[in-house]
């Protein structure tokens, strides 16, 4: 899809950079749900590799959802049933993508959902195929919906992917659909929710994928502005909406023809990432990516036109990087988050220097950020996030006056006034509790 500079400008002029800290802004309509920890698997490298010692490590990391595997076999077993297994197992869950036994390649969901033209054969057909998908699937725990779409940004597929949706939710209305892009890249941007986002049943789930940290790059300010852009739009989009949306948070290296591209984000990357994303609403996280080596890119003829090397959180050895161990200590903090935030909805999302129009923060100091949480009504949580990844900082804030709790230790903060002092970790973020004052 080429777009020109008019197209471009008309583009963010549109949709793009509504930030959420506006008045006219209003609660999410559904809570923040279960908190998805995940992470994924390779989808494209040359090699797969799903042994004991790399179950025993995504075990160890603290996830409950793995996301996408590669076409491959051992035994009798597909990848996908040998991953699915291990999930049913371990109480962790993943999306179907592949077609069923006995169909051919070309009956995938997403090929059903990336049609151009809709005929009378379209339904009956996909229904057959989702049948044969639920009877494959329904005796595994571990089963937890379809994955329908990957980058699929050509408007002309939205009313196959409308249509797929809409036999989903008929056909088996208890598992959510499940699709994969940069938001921002899709043209004609409510056409594509409206179709994605059915307006009742189980919320279909939106995974968002943005890297910024390039190679080459030292400073972390100017990729964070741009992940703040790309984040505050799902946020505002995803406004009304009967969905939720992850981040795919980007944990990896790449090399695209020997060429360095993207960098190994540090722990504070990571933490960042996560914070921001959280604050503005998101459902979950999911890394990209666990696994290490070469994908390579085909033409439609088959040849190889590029090869990009990945380093993930383990090595290609499958031995643990500092990135694994930085992403087991994330998933640890933001476990319990997790569970402070799923019964809430998200409110808004002010940076410190917009805080006008928001019910519990006045004053803050800079490159602080704030989710602000509450039961759809009355704004009660503040996710507090620490924009700088390389700095470990103790700020200053000025709150709504009241008893201020943090909200995972359950434990009352010294706060006289409404002003606070808060020990933020490198990158960090912490779930504050503000209680009303008793007359």
């Amino acid at each position: 899809m080429r777009w020109g500079p008019l197209g471009a400008l008309l583009l963010c002029a549109c949709q793009v950079w509504k930030p959420t800290d506006s008045a006219q802004f209003q609660p999410q309509p559904l809570p923040v749900g279960p908190l998805t920890i995940g992470v994924w698997l390779p989808a494209g490298l040359s090699e797969y590799r799903f042994g004991p010692a790399d179950q025993q490590r995504l075990l160890d990391l603290g996830l409950n959802t793995l996301v996408w595997v590669q076409r491959a076999s051992r035994g009798s077993l597909t990848a996908e049933a040998e991953v699915m297994a291990f999930c049913s197992r371990a109480g962790l869950r993943l999306p179907v993508y592949y077609e069923p036994p006995g169909y051919t390649p070309y009956d995938k969901l997403r090929n059903w959902a990336t049609r151009a033209e809709l005929d009378s054969a379209f339904a009956p057909a996909l229904r057959e195929r989702v049948g044969a998908l639920r009877e494959r699937w329904e005796g595994e725990a571990g089963f937890w919906g379809y994955l329908v779409g990957h980058e699929d940004y050509d408007r002309a597929f939205y009313p196959a992917l409308r249509a797929t949706v809409e036999i989903l939710q008929q056909e088996d209305g208890g598992r959510p659909a499940i699709a994969v892009g940069r938001l921002d890249h899709f043209p004609k941007l409510d056409t594509f929710l409206d179709a994605f986002f059915p307006a009742a049943g189980v919320p279909n789930v939106f995974l968002h994928e943005h890297y910024v940290f390039r190679a080459g790059e030292r400073e972390a300010g100017e990729a964070l502005g741009q992940l703040a852009k790309s984040y505050d739009l799902v946020a505002r989009r995803m406004q009304g909406r009967n969905g939720r949306w992850q981040a795919i948070l980007q944990a990896h290296a790449e090399w695209r023809e020997g060429k360095p591209y993207y960098r190994k984000p540090s722990e504070g990357d990571l933490r960042v990432q996560a914070g921001m994303a959280l604050a503005r609403g998101a459902s979950g996280i999911v890394f990209f990516l666990y696994s290490s080596g070469v994908e390579e890119l085909l033409d439609e003829g088959g040849k190889v036109r590029a090869r990009w090397t990945y380093e993930g959180l383990v090595d290609a050895l499958g031995l643990p990087t500092e990135s694994y161990a930085a992403a087991r200590r994330l998933n640890a903090q933001v476990r319990p988050l997790g569970r402070a935030l799923e019964p809430l909805h998200f409110h808004g999302l002010y940076p410190a220097g917009h805080l006008r129009d928001n019910p519990l923060v006045t004053r803050a100091e800079a490159d602080l950020e704030f989710g602000i949480f509450g039961d759809g009504h009355q704004a009660s949580h503040l996710l507090v996030v620490n924009r700088r990844p390389e700095q470990a900082r103790r700020v200053g804030l000025e709150l709504r006056p009241g008893p201020v709790l943090d909200a995972l230790a359950d434990t009352l903060l010294a706060a006289p006034e409404g002003r606070l002092h808060l020990a933020l970790e490198a990158g960090g973020f912490r779930l504050l509790e503000l209680q009303p004052t008793i007359p």
